[in-house]
């Protein structure tokens, strides 16, 4: 997980770890730059802290998480046609300050989500894959008229959201950190500076007091928040940590920390470790992958070659430097309830070396070499590595950069000489077939994936966008420019997200998604899911497969 760092600080002081007792909880994560929901980032950390700070209008249900309970809104209604959301706000729905929160107050919000430019140069969290009406135009600046959005107060207590198009993941997507509110008279009074603790207004479980970027937040428990009793722990400090797997170890052995997920980095120093039965993890949403990357060199159009990669791999081996990850031979993982729908990814290398001599490379001569990007050492991708080396014959070379040329460069249409693949972990939120359609179809188009393009198409599309062409004509030329096997994806999804009928929609989402594994120019290596260490006398807490990782209703200290 990648979070981008600053040193300027946001106001507060972050108060040092106290001696634990029941009322006190001790969290170490990844440095948090922005609270606000507005702005893509802070990876799942950011969103720890905002679903504690703020409530949607509806919440995740811990117990069921692909399912959600009422938040804001006590109740709410679905349209015949899937189309129309109604929500109720409940009576004691209250902003930290004593004010009641209102249908107003998530409209305007709404307003100022979808607003361009509000994520500054930051990425807007608001994904178009939803499909709220009209939100598309709005955010791109073709429409400068809200009362033209899908979102609109019918009274104080009452509001609607309507769809372009039905989508049956829209309330567990409406639980997501993007559609948390502020409150519009703390903004609209102080600017930027709304997000200062002496001005921290929210109507979550707790309320900020203090925050200090790269050194970490005081979180207390907000008495006026309707659910409290739900809240037992009372205050919540975190520390910021950006030195790696080592310094929280070390601060959670000498009892430091209850709860830490920074160590991603290192999972194998925490699986050896005299703490390991304390690791705890989510369910399978995650697949641990390689995308390949986009280039002027022909070598991976070749759908033989990437199958051969493929199917090289020994997954099984690679799962054990990468516990507690498991080995995951296909796109979909686990916690999909489809997911043994897909023919898995066999470890088979003879076939491998075949599928590489039919497309003129046999033993791996005149293959260039393999080009794999990471933004740290990953045992797991020299695992990779290794394997094609000795069983294929082939050259390949680790490029390990830092996060912001890591981004930059996988992003790149890179020349003939390059040949490459980017390490991403890339998790299903919500982890749906539908949810995984919406977002590689609907989302802003990249040169990687499902848009991976022959060469000439890919220079055409740089050209192009360099020039400014607009969203549609990018897309024409994505559209044109494919590989077979992605446009025989695009054409499959296409087709499911136009259908009405859901039971009908499922199996075409599942026709869809076994040919995106048929494409292998995504190659799935691991699955895996949110991993922390959390100290026994944290009592209930419950890790999930969405961004926010966990919730601290019904969480306690024992003493």
């Amino acid at each position: 997980m990648v979070v981008t760092t600053s040193a300027c600080s946001l106001g507060g002081t972050a108060q040092e770890p106290q001696a634990n007792h029941e009322d006190v909880l001790r969290v170490s994560m990844i440095p948090v730059t922005t609270l606000d929901p507005a702005v893509a980032g802070n990876s799942s950390y950011g969103q720890i802290l905002m679903v504690g700070l703020y409530e949607g209008l509806v919440v995740v249900n811990k117990d069921d998480p692909l399912n959600v309970v009422g938040g804001a809104a006590k109740s709410w209604d679905i349209s015949s046609d899937g189309l129309t959301y109604t929500f109720h706000l409940r009576d004691g729905a209250l902003w930290s300050n004593g004010d009641p929160v209102t249908a107003d107050d998530f409209s305007w919000n709404f307003k100022r989500i979808l607003t361009p430019g509000i994520a500054g140069k930051g990425t807007a969290s608001y994904n178009p894959a939803i499909g709220i009406k009209g939100a598309v135009d709005f955010m791109s600046g073709v429409s400068k008229d809200f009362s033209s959005v899908g979102v609109k107060a019918k009274d104080s207590s009452t509001l609607e959201i309507s769809l372009d198009r039905p989508n049956a993941d829209f309330l567990v997507q409406l639980a997501s950190y993007w559609a948390l509110p502020l409150n519009a008279k703390t903004v609209d009074k102080n600017g930027t500076d709304w997000s200062q603790p002496q001005n921290w207004v929210s109507n979550g479980a707790y309320t900020l007091t203090s925050f200090t970027v790269n050194q970490g937040a005081t979180l207390t428990r907000n008495e006026k928040y309707w659910d409290a009793k739900e809240y037992p722990i009372k205050t919540v400090n975190v520390t910021f940590n950006d030195g790696g797997t080592t310094a929280d170890m070390l601060a959670y052995q000498q009892d430091k920390l209850d709860i830490t997920g920074r160590i991603e980095a290192d999972l194998d120093a925490v699986t050896s470790s005299n703490v390991s039965d304390q690791l705890i993890s989510s369910p399978t949403n995650q697949v641990s992958q390689l995308v390949a990357m986009s280039s002027q060199n022909p070598i991976l159009t070749d759908v033989r070659v990437r199958q051969a990669l493929a199917e090289a791999i020994d997954r099984t081996a690679v799962a054990q430097v990468a516990k507690p990850a498991v080995a995951g031979p296909s796109l979909v993982p686990a916690a999909v309830k489809q997911n043994s729908d897909f023919r898995p990814i066999p470890s088979d290398p003879s076939h491998a070396k075949e599928l590489l001599a039919q497309a003129g490379y046999a033993d791996g001569k005149g293959m260039p070499t393999i080009t794999i990007l990471d933004y740290q050492r990953t045992p797991w991708v020299e695992a990779v590595a290794q394997m094609w080396r000795e069983k294929l014959g082939i050259n390949v070379t680790i490029d390990i950069q830092e996060v912001g040329v890591y981004g930059t460069k996988r992003a790149e249409l890179h020349g003939p000489d390059y040949v490459g693949f980017y390490v991403q972990t890339g998790a299903f939120n919500p982890p749906t077939l539908l949810s995984s359609a919406l977002t590689a179809r609907v989302s802003a188009p990249a040169l990687t994936g499902l848009n991976m393009m022959s060469p000439d198409a890919s220079k055409e599309y740089v050209q192009a966008k360099a020039t400014g062409a607009s969203p549609s004509a990018l897309l024409t030329i994505l559209d044109k420019g494919r590989i077979p096997e992605n446009a025989k994806v695009v054409s499959l999804t296409d087709k499911a997200l136009s259908e009405k009928d859901p039971d009908t929609q499922l199996n075409m989402l599942i026709d869809a998604q076994r040919a995106r594994n048929e494409t292998y120019n995504t190659i799935p290596v691991l699955w895996g899911g949110y991993n922390l260490l959390v100290k026994p006398r944290v009592k209930n807490l419950k890790p999930w497969y969405y961004g926010s990782v966990y919730s601290l209703k019904g969480v306690t200290i024992e003493k």
